[in-house]
């Protein structure tokens, strides 16, 4: 498994329930077909809506979602969380399929 951190820059606002969290990144560039990329998060501190590239993905506990068909060569996650308490770091895992 090989780990890629999505360190700062975080675009962080407030939202009337809470916080916003977006960052761009780019798809890994060496892929393997029989690979997969995961989005994790260490600790949402809240109830939260997680959204890449547009489409909604579901907010597992412990945080961990398969992303691997949403991904183009430039991305974004946001994180729309109903808390003003930072979220935990934020990691993709490239994982055997």
């Amino acid at each position: 498994m090989h780990t890629i951190r999505l360190g700062p820059p975080w675009d962080v606002t407030s939202t009337p329930a809470g916080t916003r969290h977006a960052r761009k990144f780019g798809r890994p560039r060496t892929l393997a077909p029989d690979e997969r990329v995961w989005l994790v998060c260490a600790h949402i501190p809240g109830a939260a809506e997680v959204h890449v590239n547009g489409a909604t993905v579901e907010v597992p506990t412990p945080f961990a979602v398969d992303i691997t068909t949403l991904l183009s060569p430039r991305n974004e996650v946001i994180f729309t969380v109903a808390s003003e308490a930072p979220i935990g770091a934020v990691v993709l895992e490239i994982r055997p399929a």
